[in-house]
């Protein structure tokens, strides 16, 4: 999933203020630390995901006459591949 630098800090700030609004949980200074952290923490998984995305796609193109010659569906076969790396980095999707 991509998303923008926009989008990551619209999150950032709902987080933000779901926390706030959670009963049990008291922020009494550095809001935008926290709101700050959320955003790394969404930037970093967002960067994994592509580095996955990335090694699928490297490994398609690297068999992509072996794939072709046995009609695979490449859909299905990304996502698979796309899950598995994921679980051995793991990265949930």
């Amino acid at each position: 999933m991509r998303l923008s630098k926009h989008k990551i800090e619209y999150l950032s700030d709902k987080i933000l203020k779901m926390i706030q609004e959670h009963p049990e949980i008291h922020i009494i200074s550095n809001l935008d630390l926290v709101a700050r952290a959320a955003f790394d923490s969404i930037y970093e998984n967002l960067m994994v995901e592509q580095e996955i995305d990335d090694e699928v796609e490297n490994l398609l193109s690297q068999n992509y006459n072996e794939i072709r010659a046995m009609e695979m569906d490449v859909g299905a076969l990304r996502n698979k591949m796309k899950r598995e790396l994921a679980r051995k980095k793991n990265f949930t999707l």
